[in-house]
């Protein structure tokens, strides 16, 4: 009978339907695998064989088999969205065991773990801190908390430092003003007086015309010289009304002379004085042969009635004010090709003023500084009328007259600064070299101030008005290589005593400066991170050295590196100076060194350890992170992992010295600050590199794959996953890229790899089996019931 060979048929052709509806349903399921369902024939048989004319059984199911070929690639923007291009599967895990899937549409669950869509957890290799990649499967995880900061241990850096560049330092020679006028307190009028003569109150109107006058009037002693001597004067042509025309009438004399004197006729409080025109100078003014006999005349022969009484002029001669005590000094400086260059510095110059004019000079640089002191023992200023430099000062103890000076530094006392001492006295400098002057100016009382200069010179006091004290500044006189002063005249007793091989100290003229780009070749800076994570800039300065063939002790292609951080030095304390100067940190400098064929010679090259950084804040205090370990503490290379101190090494390996301009070639350190996961990356070998906030970027783990020698025997467990069977044989997982394992597509999916328009067809033809089969049946059932129906 034909029906059960029909019903195999629909049975297969059902099944048909199915794995075929199967494909359809799943076309657009990511990673999906078509499958196919494969039929064998049915013929009965015996123990003999069958005959060959034995006719079908009908149809039975072999297998149904997938076609792992590699579907389309459809890319996507979440980096986390993987494909295999190749050979091989994810590996995933969960409570029920290990799968496998090409479905790669990850995720992070709250924990970090890459997930699948059914929070199944994506299988890989780990990385440590470092980065290093290890060998044993686990669950991959990203840290999605906050980066904690690593404090910078090692700074490496590659340039390449040009041979061409010239040395900037040069050895000169210094001298300082040591004469004995130096910083000596001078007491004396706070200004210069004029010689005067009084003629008293004068009654006018006075008729020279009807009463003529005449006298002799003569000058000695005035500066300039030629203004000395005698003139006859006579008034006799107009009429006075009164004692300005008369002084108007005497000065138009005197002035209108062939020879003129400096003397002058001046209206004070309505009196007549004779004046020296010059003031502050010792002269004399006398009077002679008077005639006349008006009220001029008779004041003119009391003045001469007196002198001749006496025996000595009737004159008040004037007196200068009081200086610095500086003479006028002549130094005579030679330069390297042996020239001469003299200069004469002006009597009562300041420091100030004489180290500007020395600067003028070829080769000559000078500074001035000026330094006294107040007692604070006897200082009274209750009138609030103490003057230092024509400003008046207010404060009437010592601390605030510090405050109001330095608050007028900048302004009408400039570089002047002031400082209360440990023993209460008041320290002031002129930084610029002005000489330091002390009044009084009214009221009365005037006050009292107790001033010293230079130590052991004595104390010099102003308490009275009208009086001062005057200090007067040292020159510091640098000359460059090649100049030298040879002559000093006066050599006594001025700002400069005698020359002697002792007077002058050689100093490196242009040497580094961190705050002068002239004293230094090359520069660089980079950013470094405290144990908190603070950044702080490094800044590496190069200069080059000098080398002499004839000297032992220099080398060729030398240079120095200097290292401040924050613009701070960071070198160990110097114990050789007194306290509290060795404990302060030092300037940190390294000595490089290069092979003649500019590569780094790293036996002469200093090992480079910042061993006496103190992180600070903006303020300059230090703020809690790790503190140094100096060498003198035991602090060494190389530094500790993790770091128990702020130190860290600097490494220049593969730093040149080229005849090229300066490069930065590489740079790098291992520090960064607070972070937060910002992207992630996965490479074709499946590496999963982070990208976080503060600007670093890690290797967190390498996806793994796995692959199968029959991966067509592999069980389908749902959710497009695949678990490992007998027949599949065992899993053999790796890396991607590596063996016969497929790469990683990042930020991409494979789509499923079903053909949709032969599904379609493949759906008629079993359609078409399925009612052939049905047919069967039927004409089966007809052909039944026309025997059934014989008779």
């Amino acid at each position: 009978m034909p029906f059960n060979t029909a019903l195999s048929g629909i049975r297969a052709a059902n099944t048909d339907l199915q794995v075929t509806g199967n494909n359809i349903a799943n076309a657009s399921t990511t990673g999906f695998k078509t499958s196919r369902a494969e039929f064998g024939d049915v013929y009965a048989s015996s123990l003999l064989g069958s005959s060959p004319n034995s006719a079908g059984s009908g149809v039975n199911l072999h297998k149904i088999r997938q076609q792992h070929s590699q579907g389309n690639l459809n890319f996507t923007e979440n980096q986390l969205d993987l494909a295999v291009n190749g050979a091989g599967f994810f590996v995933v895990s969960n409570e029920d065991g290990q799968f496998y899937t090409r479905a790669g549409a990850f995720g992070l669950d709250r924990d970090g773990y890459i997930v699948s869509n059914t929070n199944d957890r994506l299988q890989g290799f780990a990385a440590d801190d470092r980065g290093n990649v290890g060998g044993v499967l686990s669950d991959l995880q990203i840290d999605v908390s906050t980066q904690a900061p690593r404090q910078t241990t090692l700074a490496e850096g590659q340039f390449n430092l040009d041979a061409n560049e010239t040395v900037l330092e040069s050895v000169g020679s210094s001298i300082t003003t040591d004469g004995g006028a130096v910083g000596v307190a001078r007491q004396g009028l706070s200004e210069d007086t004029t010689t005067i003569l009084d003629l008293g109150a004068i009654a006018t109107p006075v008729n020279f015309t009807a009463n003529p006058t005449s006298f002799q009037i003569s000058l000695a002693g005035s500066s300039p010289a030629s203004g000395n001597g005698t003139l006859n004067i006579t008034l006799d042509s107009s009429t006075a009304n009164s004692v300005q025309d008369i002084a108007s009438l005497i000065n138009s004399a005197i002035f209108g002379a062939s020879a003129p004197i400096n003397a002058q006729a001046v209206v004070v409080d309505g009196r007549i004085e004779f004046q020296d025109i010059t003031s502050g100078v010792g002269s004399e003014i006398t009077l002679d042969n008077v005639t006349g006999t008006n009220a001029l005349s008779t004041a003119l022969n009391d003045v001469v009635t007196a002198q001749n009484a006496s025996g000595t002029p009737e004159s008040v001669a004037g007196i200068a004010a009081v200086t610095n005590g500086y003479d006028r000094q002549t130094l005579e400086f030679t330069n390297p090709s042996g020239g001469t260059v003299t200069f004469t510095s002006e009597r009562g110059s300041s420091a100030a003023r004489t180290a500007s004019e020395l600067n003028s000079l070829s080769g000559v640089t000078a500074s001035a500084r000026t330094q006294a002191t107040i007692n604070g023992g006897t200082f009274d200023n209750s009138n609030n009328n103490l003057r230092l430099n024509g400003v008046t000062l207010s404060s009437t103890n010592l601390e605030g007259l510090a405050s109001e000076i330095n608050n007028l530094s900048s302004s009408r006392l400039p570089g002047v600064r002031a400082e209360v001492t440990d023993t209460g006295d008041l320290e002031i400098v002129a930084t610029t070299g002005a000489d330091l002057r002390f009044t009084f100016n009214g009221p009365q009382p005037a006050g009292n101030a107790d001033v010293v200069g230079r130590t052991g010179t004595g104390t010099q006091t102003v308490d009275t008005l009208g009086d001062a004290v005057v200090i007067g500044g040292s020159v510091e006189i640098t000359m460059q290589e090649g100049y030298a002063l040879v002559e000093s005249t006066p050599e006594v007793g001025n700002l400069f005593a005698p020359l002697t091989p002792d007077s002058f100290t050689e100093v490196a003229i242009n040497a580094f400066d961190p705050n002068d780009q002239g004293t230094y070749n090359h520069s660089t800076s980079s950013t470094i991170y405290d144990s908190l994570g603070n950044p702080h800039v490094m800044t590496q300065y190069f200069v080059r050295q000098e080398y002499d063939p004839a000297d032992a002790s220099t080398s060729p292609n030398h240079w120095r590196m200097f290292v401040l951080i924050d613009g701070q030095d960071v070198g160990d304390p110097d114990t050789t100076l007194p306290s509290p100067e060795n404990t302060l940190p030092t300037r940190a400098e390294f000595n490089v060194h290069f092979r003649s064929d500019g590569r780094l010679n790293t036996e002469l090259t200093d090992d480079m350890l910042i061993s006496n950084w103190v992180p600070r804040d903006s303020d300059g205090e230090p703020f809690g992170a790790l503190a140094p370990l100096n060498v003198l503490q035991g602090g060494s290379l190389p530094v500790s992992e993790p770091p128990a101190s702020s130190n860290f090494q600097i490494d220049l390996t593969g730093t040149t010295q080229f005849g090229s301009s300066f490069a930065v070639e590489e740079r790098d350190q291992n520090g960064y600050t607070t972070g937060r996961l910002s992207g992630l990356d996965v490479s074709e070998t499946g590496i999963i590199f982070a990208r976080f906030t503060n600007g670093e970027a890690q290797i967190l783990g390498q996806v793994a794959l796995a692959n199968f020698a029959n991966v067509e025997a592999l069980r389908p467990s749902g959710e497009t996953k695949w678990s490992q069977t007998f027949e599949s044989g065992e899993v053999i997982i790796g890396a991607p890229g590596s063996a016969s394992l497929g790469s990683i597509n990042s930020g991409a999916l494979e789509e499923s790899n079903v053909d949709l328009s032969a599904q379609l067809v493949n759906l008629i033809i079993a359609q078409r089996n399925f009612q052939a089969s049905a047919k069967t049946i039927e004409t089966g059932n007809a052909t039944t019931q026309t025997i059934i129906n014989l008779r």
